[in-house]
């Protein structure tokens, strides 16, 4: 599988490869794709508020929006169908979402 052929992130190569990385994006292109995704998230925070079958479990921080469905009378319910729309969302492979326990 060559997605994973990659230098590793240990001590030495980690400057090496944001050097790299700065070399052939540039500081501008990577500055926009932050903002960028800093966007998105704000974007994914205003419709998980929207919706009354989602909830927030955490503040956003800066991309990372941390949320569950809202539907179910126990928290062992709640969480049994947040991982099936994980998994479905997943299966997609048009976005991936992790999972956490907070």
């Amino acid at each position: 599988d060559y997605r994973d052929w990659q230098i590793p992130l240990g001590r030495r190569f980690r400057s090496l490869k944001i050097w790299f990385t700065l070399r052939s994006y540039g500081i501008e292109k990577i500055q926009d794709q932050i903002k960028y995704h800093c966007q998105l998230a704000n974007h994914f925070e205003q419709l998980v508020r929207s919706d009354s079958r989602f909830e927030l479990v955490t503040p956003k921080s800066l991309t990372l929006v941390c949320f569950r469905v809202n539907i179910g009378e126990t928290e062992e319910q709640k969480n049994e169908l947040t991982q099936k729309v994980l998994e479905a969302v997943n299966a997609t492979t048009k976005i991936f979402f992790v999972h956490t326990i907070v």
